[in-house]
């Protein structure tokens, strides 16, 4: 594509072998149906099967896709570097193993309504009460503490303008970079419209959320916050 599309959407691969084609092409497929200018940004980081081999396949056949490839692990790292590499007047970035054509096209539109606010994309259902258990507790937690508008910290799609994005700086590199963009949005009293996303089961593959997660978020958490409360260190 040499024109710049209007809208870049980033997501993170990893290990996503088994569905990461079949995702791309619904995404693809339904962009289209839909008569959007687009580009879908897959940055396979962390991974140790044939995620990036598939995506580089689908660059070559299908002129919106751009495949990246990092070799360090991280969520936040992955939509970091998309976001970066993103030519599109509106940015956004989601949780490819999970979130349907569907429900993209769903948030897409919403924005459309009021493209100077945050899109976000709210579970309304989780596919296990563990996880449902850890993700409420998780979004409770991280609203008391950081004051946040959102019900739902890590929940997506996710989409805002270049001017926010420049304005917001975001730097986490791992599972922070949720409740970062939240923070950023409640800082600059941004409007904030919540889409209620009703599907969310894994495409394929195994979860990796287990009670284990939740030291690890409590860890980076306590991190972000020493970051930006302590050292106020939340620019570049």
């Amino acid at each position: 594509m040499q024109d710049a599309p209007e809208f870049s959407i980033v997501f993170p691969v990893l290990n996503q072998e088994d569905h990461i084609e079949r995702v791309i092409r619904a995404y693809h497929a339904a962009l289209q149906d839909a008569n959007f200018s687009f580009e879908l940004i897959p940055v396979v980081n962390g991974t140790t099967d044939r995620s990036y081999a598939i995506c580089q396949q689908l660059e070559r056949t299908l002129p919106e896709i751009r495949a990246f490839r990092l070799q360090g692990a991280g969520y936040g790292l992955g939509i970091l570097h998309g976001l970066a590499q993103a030519r599109g007047k509106y940015l956004g970035y989601l949780n490819c193993a999970r979130i349907t054509a569907e429900d993209l096209v769903m948030c897409l539109r919403q924005f459309q309504t009021n493209p100077a606010a945050i899109v976000h994309g709210v579970r309304v259902q989780r596919s296990a009460v563990q996880r449902t258990i850890l993700s409420v507790g998780y979004s409770t937690l991280c609203r008391l503490i950081f004051r946040l508008k959102t019900s739902d910290v890590n929940g997506n799609p996710n989409f805002f303008s270049r001017l926010w994005y420049e304005k917001f700086h975001l730097r986490s590199t791992d599972s922070m970079i949720d409740v970062e963009l939240q923070d950023n949005v409640g800082k600059a009293d941004a409007p904030l419209i919540e889409v209620p996303i009703h599907s969310y089961r894994r495409h394929g593959g195994i979860s990796t959320t287990t009670f284990w997660t939740t030291f690890r978020l409590l860890k980076e958490g306590i991190h972000y916050w020493w970051r930006t409360r302590i050292l106020k260190n939340d620019q570049r």
